[in-house]
C-alpha cells in the first residue's frame, strides 16, 4: 500500500448500456437488484449493502445495442483522487452526481475501458437478509428454529468483482498497468504448461494485513481482437438464497449460462446467467479471502482449475455469446 500508487478501498459499481432498457429492467429486477433512482437515461440499482448503488443501467445510443461503460471504484483518501488526476488523459477531481454524491476523477485503461474512483460518498443503511444458522452432523446451531425460505430473486448484497478478455498481444501491457496504477496483486494465474506463460489472472485489493476478497478484478485471454468484458458478479447472502435466485430466473424465463457449481480458484459457488442483451451477470456465494501473506497460485489451464463441482463448461460462457448458451465446447481433434 502506499507509495505512488492510487489505493483503492473497494468496488463500487459497473455501468452498462443496452438498447433495449425496459427489456433489461426486468431482467435486473429478477436477478435480485433493486432501482433507487433514475436520472435521464439512467437506472441506478442497489442491493442490500451500504452501497448507494452497484450497478448503472443506461438506454443505448451504440449501433451495435450493448456495452459495458464503466467500472466504479472506491478509493482511500482525497490524496489517492489527486495522484489519479495526474495521470495522462485523467479527468480533475469533479463533485459526482451520482447517488451518494462525493468526488470523482475519471481515466482509461490501456484498452479505453473506462474506470471512475470515487471519494467521499455517503453511504445507506444496509437491509435486512434472510440468515439461516446450518446443522452440521457435528454441531446443531438451529435448535427449535426452522427453515421456511420464500420463493423469489435472490438477495445481491454487493458487486464483487469484474474483468476483461484481452489479447494475447495486450495482456502483460494491461496486467502491468493495473498492478502498478492501484493496489491490486495477483491472487492466482492459470498457465498454459507448454508456454509457462499466464492466460488468466484474479487480482485482489492489497489492503496488507486487512482480508479481502479472493478477486475483484481479473483478466483472461481472448482470441477476439478487441478488449471485451467477460462478466460482473454480484455476492448473495448464502448457496439457498442463490438456488432460489437459479429457481426464479429459470422460471422466469432467463438464459443460464454457466451453473450451479463450485470455483476452485476464489472456491465460490457459482450460477452465470446472461441478461436480457447478451451480456453475462453471476451470482456468488462463500468465497475466499486473502491478505499481503496469501501467496501467489498458479494452477495449469484445465477444466479442473475452474470448477470442481458443477455443470460441464458450456460454449458459451467462453464465447460471452448468447447463441452459444447450453452448446457443448467441441471435443479437441
Amino acid at each position: 500500500m502506499g507509495g505512488s500508487k492510487i489505493n483503492l478501498d473497494s468496488l463500487a459499481y459497473v455501468h452498462y448500456s443496452h438498447q433495449d432498457l425496459a427489456k433489461e429492467e426486468k431482467f435486473l429486477k429478477d436477478f435480485g437488484l433493486e432501482e433507487v433512482e433514475r436520472v435521464d437515461s439512467r437506472v441506478y440499482y442497489r442491493g442490500t449493502g451500504p452501497q448507494p448503488f452497484v450497478y448503472v443501467a443506461e438506454q443505448s445510443t451504440d449501433p451495435q445495442g450493448k456495452r459495458f461503460v464503466a467500472g466504479g471504484w472506491l478509493v482511500q483518501s482525497i490524496d489517492d483522487l489527486e495522484r489519479a488526476s495526474s495521470l495522462p488523459a485523467a479527468s480533475s477531481i469533479k463533485d459526482s452526481k451520482e447517488p451518494g454524491g462525493g468526488k470523482v476523477v475519471t481515466l482509461k485503461d490501456p484498452n479505453g475501458v473506462e474506470i471512475r474512483l470515487l471519494y467521499g460518498q455517503e453511504t445507506l443503511g444496509e437491509k435486512s437478509e434472510p440468515m439461516t444458522s446450518i446443522n452440521t452432523p457435528s454441531e446443531k446451531q438451529r435448535k427449535g428454529e426452522f427453515v421456511r425460505m420464500k420463493t423469489g430473486p435472490s438477495h445481491i448484497h454487493k458487486l464483487g468483482h469484474y474483468g476483461f478478455m484481452i489479447p494475447p498481444a495486450d495482456y502483460k501491457k494491461t496486467l502491468s498497468w493495473y498492478t502498478s496504477t492501484f493496489n491490486l496483486k495477483v491472487t492466482d494465474s492459470v498457465y498454459n504448461p507448454e508456454t509457462n506463460e499466464d492466460l488468466t489472472c484474479f487480482l485482489h485489493i492489497d489492503k496488507g494485513q486487512t482480508y479481502t476478497d479472493h478477486h475483484s478484478f481479473f483478466l483472461g485471454h481472448t482470441p477476439k481482437s478487441k478488449a471485451h468484458v467477460h462478466h460482473a458478479s454480484f455476492e448473495v447472502q448464502h448457496m439457498d438464497d442463490q438456488l432460489l435466485g437459479h429457481d426464479w430466473l429459470t422460471n422466469k424465463g432467463w438464459t443460464n449460462c454457466w451453473g450451479v457449481g463450485r470455483h476452485v480458484l476464489g472456491s465460490q459457488v457459482f450460477d452465470y446467467w446472461f441478461d436480457a442483451m447478451g451480456n453475462i451477470l453471476e451470482h456468488y456465494a462463500d468465497g475466499d479471502l486473502v491478505n499481503e501473506d496469501t501467496p501467489w497460485g498458479r494452477e495449469i489451464e484445465s477444466p479442473e482449475s475452474l470448477y470442481v463441482w458443477g455443470p460441464n463448461i458450456p460454449l458459451g460462457f467462453v464465447t460471452t455469446e448468447m447463441n452459444d448458451a447450453n452448446v457443448p465446447i467441441p471435443a479437441p481433434a
